[in-house]
């Protein structure tokens, strides 16, 4: 029992040591604010080109936050567009949408570099880049049709199950197939599970969150309630991303202690 909990803290300490290494805070919110640019443009994008003009992409959002009132009106504003503009709109979107969705795919890409130390893939990393976002694109289509075949719990297997596919297949793809897969299902694991958790708190304090600051500041409380949860997932990922990069590479003492828990 001693020689686990030695190794739990030992792994512990490794993993705060590449944490900090990573710079953490500053890498989470910097992921976040990438992640925030790249979503606005995505909303104007996919709201200007679809027949309501983004009246429904509002509607579903509004539904998926379970937003109503002075939040859910908010949303509706920042999301469609009157037809006068969505042509001009659409333009502009799809330029701003591509350079932020690469801005954030090499955010991450530099994560994961620098959470497995391994050196940068120079140009030839915008290409796994691109690679990955194709990839993300065709998952986040698909997922919701697969997880509607099922229901109840096996509902919630499926959709973690298909999260820890996607966080082993991220870093493989992003640091250009350096790392064996095995070696990321730890991390893949850690990942799919935290930003489950992150999605329920999300659904439980996310609409009063996001109602309150609405009600006060209106688009600019909105925005921040959103960038602040993005922030926590965000952390999700450089914090999996540490422990995951230290469960795969044991050493030294580390060791030692993992042959003792072994022959316990």
């Amino acid at each position: 029992m001693r020689a686990a909990v030695d190794a739990a803290l030992h792994l512990g300490r490794r993993s705060l040591d590449r944490f900090v290494e990573l710079e953490g805070f500053d890498r989470a919110m910097a992921l976040a604010g990438q992640m925030f640019a790249a979503l606005l443009p995505l909303l104007i994008v996919v709201g200007s080109v679809t027949p309501g003009g983004g009246k429904d992409v509002a509607d579903g959002l509004t539904r998926r936050l379970h937003l109503s009132g002075g939040a859910a009106a908010t949303l509706h504003d920042a999301v469609a567009q009157p037809s006068s503009v969505r042509s001009s709109v659409t333009v502009v979107g799809v330029f701003l949408l591509v350079v932020s969705a690469l801005s954030f795919t090499r955010a991450l890409q530099r994560l994961y570099l620098r959470a497995w130390r391994l050196p940068s893939l120079g140009v030839v990393g915008n290409g796994w880049g691109l690679i990955w976002l194709v990839a993300y694109s065709v998952y986040w289509t698909l997922q919701p049709v697969v997880i509607g075949l099922f229901g109840g719990f096996l509902e919630d297997v499926v959709t973690v199950t298909l999260s820890f596919a996607l966080w082993v297949f991220t870093p493989w793809i992003l640091v250009g197939r350096r790392i064996p897969w095995r070696r990321l299902a730890p991390q893949a694991g850690l990942t799919a599970f935290g930003l489950a958790a992150v999605a329920v708190g999300a659904l439980v304090y996310g609409p009063r969150a996001i109602t309150s600051a609405a009600a006060q500041f209106g688009f600019i409380g909105l925005a921040f309630t959103l960038l602040s949860m993005l922030f926590v997932a965000s952390l999700v990922l450089v914090v999996t991303a540490a422990v995951g990069a230290t469960l795969a590479e044991p050493s030294g003492r580390l060791d030692e202690v993992e042959r003792r828990v072994a022959t316990v």
